[in-house]
């Protein structure tokens, strides 16, 4: 069986970061870091607006503690950074989760929830809307989720966690996956606030008893006949969302681990599907049609001058590049390929050039998109 690739969440020091207990920190996963492997990236370094983010002489970056505000925009920016309570994809599992119940889906932000506000259960609250990346929004977009955002951007000026950065990195995300989806995000002008049914018949003053009262009497029935266990069961909902993620694996055939390969030395090629790109596969799994609107930078090799040294099988970081387990040569899967460039330094011949494309590459083709081998 694939061994599952090493991402135990670090500190700044560089060790495991023991998350039980502790309030929610941000950390680092190793392995979806290219500037450990050589690679020249500091986008994380760039986008934190409070300069938290640092780099220790092996390249790993180092967050400082004090001055990180656990914004979140690094994970939107970057895989290599999560967050030790909640990831991208726990997210992504609330919102399939409130859309199971029939509901409408709405985003906001810490800095719009204000003192004595108590936001409805179908209300997400994230630190900043900028810890969403394009490929978590073209997913939500392309599997038609009726979501919608509450928050109002005039506060991001003044926001002590984000600031006008996180303004500007949330508005790109959201246009860029309107633009690959072709749909659309909604948006309202208030949070919605939890009902208290009790509350409002006790208080008739601006508000309509009768409709409170079959609101009241309705739920009672929902609880009688068991429809709001049903509905409110995270357990049940969480069982559906693992059956349909399992679904959306199985139909893109994706790998991850370490699969045996007698043609490198140490005898396995190591497959990691990074999160983002797994979302954005996900998404063109749903609707084929958004493709070609995803520019994508992907490494290209020319065979001609390929001497199939594999070097740049050892480089790659995702298992993108590795020997075909009957002939030993170089095959590539686009699906895994994330345009980090250090194949490009790695090749001995200089055969390999970074080119634009769009996620069309990604859909099925056997000839372009060869599959990892499979033990």
């Amino acid at each position: 069986m694939a061994d599952a690739p090493d991402n135990m969440p670090e500190q700044a020091d560089g060790s495991s970061a023991d998350t039980e207990g502790r309030p929610n920190q941000i950390v680092v996963l190793r392995d979806y870091c290219t500037r450990v492997r050589g690679a020249d990236c500091s986008r994380c370094a760039l986008a934190c607006p409070h300069d938290a983010i640092g780099f220790a002489e092996d390249g790993r970056p180092t967050i400082d503690t004090d001055a990180c505000t656990r914004c979140g925009i690094c994970l939107g920016i970057c895989d290599a950074f999560s967050s030790s309570r909640v990831t991208m994809i726990d997210v992504h599992a609330r919102i399939r989760r409130i859309a199971l119940r029939g509901e409408d889906v709405v985003l906001t932000c810490k800095e719009n929830v204000f003192p004595g506000l108590e936001p409805a259960a179908n209300v997400v609250v994230l630190p900043c809307l900028a810890c969403l990346s394009p490929e978590f929004w073209t997913l939500v977009l392309t599997e038609n989720i009726p979501v919608r955002i509450a928050a109002d951007l005039a506060y991001c000026a003044d926001c002590e966690r984000a600031g006008e950065m996180g303004e500007m990195l949330y508005a790109h995300a959201v246009e860029t996956a309107e633009e690959w989806s072709g749909a659309k995000v909604g948006y309202l002008d208030e949070i919605p606030e939890k009902e208290n049914l009790v509350r409002d018949l006790a208080n008739p003053e601006g508000v309509d008893r009768r409709s409170a009262f079959t609101n009241l009497v309705s739920d009672v029935g929902d609880i009688a006949s068991g429809k709001r266990r049903l509905r409110n069961s995270d357990v049940l909902q969480q069982f559906y969302e693992r059956k349909e993620r399992a679904r959306a694996r199985a139909r893109l055939n994706l790998v991850d681990g370490v699969q045996f390969n007698d043609f490198v030395p140490q005898g396995r090629t190591k497959h990691v599907m990074w999160p983002k790109r797994q979302l954005l596969l996900e998404a063109i799994d749903r609707n084929p049609d958004i493709a070609a609107r995803v520019p994508v930078v992907l490494s290209e090799t020319d065979r001609s001058r390929c001497t199939n040294s594999l070097d740049c099988v050892a480089a790659c970081p995702t298992g993108a590049r590795f020997p075909s387990p009957e002939n030993g040569e170089l095959s590539f899967d686009a699906r895994y390929c994330i345009g980090c460039g250090l194949c490009v330094d790695a090749c001995p011949q200089q055969a390999i050039e970074l080119v634009e494309a769009t996620a069309a590459v990604f859909l099925p083709d056997e000839d372009e998109n060869p599959e990892p081998p499979i033990d």
